[in-house]
Parts: structure tokens; C-alpha cells; sequence
């Protein structure tokens, strides 16, 4: 591989692990929707906008029988089924796994080319050392 040809390498490499890190640091889009959530026995009902604030928190006539603690404990459960409902359906910006992978890739390219040029440098060393 030739200095030049692996300068091009890397310079496409490094540009390519620079978009995703930007990529990634953006903030996915937001669902268009609110999202609803229940209580396992669906006694407490709640709803979140796109940007993850509650709107509303709807308690059943059944959390009569139940004491404050239990009734704090559905509305908890409710309130995060929506929130995983709403995450669900935001995209991730970027995966983890495939900046890890361009990364490796822009490493092994680095050391590759490092390399062939301290090899190159030898061999210019040497050729003036036998002239």
C-alpha cells in the first residue's frame, strides 16, 4: 500500500468516524405522539407528550380499596409503561456498536499506515547510509 493510497485511507476513515460522533451527539427526533400507560391492572392511566412531560394521571374508581401507598405505586408503574412507550418509538441517533466499529477501523488504518511509513523512513536511512 502506498503512503499516498493509505493517507486517503485514513483521511476517509477518520471523516467517516467524525460524521457519526456529530450523529451521534444530536438529539434523535421526537415521536409526534403522546404516549399512554397503565398499571398492570390498568387502575392507573397515564400520558406523556413527545417531550416527556406528563399530561395527565387518570386514577380508577377501584384505587378506592387501595391505600396511598399502593395507589403512589400504580401511578409510578403507569407513568413509566408510558414513558418506555414513548421511548419505543424514539429512534436511537447512532449505535454504539457501529461507532465502536469505525473507530477500530480508523485505528487498525492508523497503525497500518504508521507502520508503512516508519518502514519507509528505514528503508530512506538506509539507502543514504550505503551511498
Amino acid at each position: 500500500m502506498s503512503y499516498e493510497r493509505a493517507t486517503d485511507d485514513l483521511d476517509k476513515v477518520l471523516g467517516d468516524v467524525l460524521g457519526a460522533a456529530a450523529e451521534a451527539q444530536t438529539s434523535p427526533p421526537t415521536p409526534d405522539e403522546e404516549s399512554e400507560g397503565h398499571d398492570p391492572d390498568r387502575t392507573v392511566r397515564a400520558v406523556v407528550s413527545p417531550d416527556g412531560r406528563i399530561t395527565s394521571v387518570e386514577i380508577g374508581p377501584r384505587a378506592a380499596r387501595l391505600n396511598s401507598q399502593e395507589i403512589a405505586e400504580r401511578a409510578v408503574a403507569a407513568i413509566n409503561a408510558a414513558l418506555d412507550g414513548l421511548s419505543a418509538r424514539t429512534p436511537t441517533a447512532f449505535g454504539d456498536a457501529d461507532l465502536t466499529a469505525r473507530l477500530r477501523e480508523a485505528q487498525d488504518l492508523s497503525v497500518r499506515q504508521l507502520t508503512e511509513y516508519t518502514e519507509s523512513l528505514r528503508d530512506s536511512i538506509n539507502a543514504l547510509g550505503r551511498s
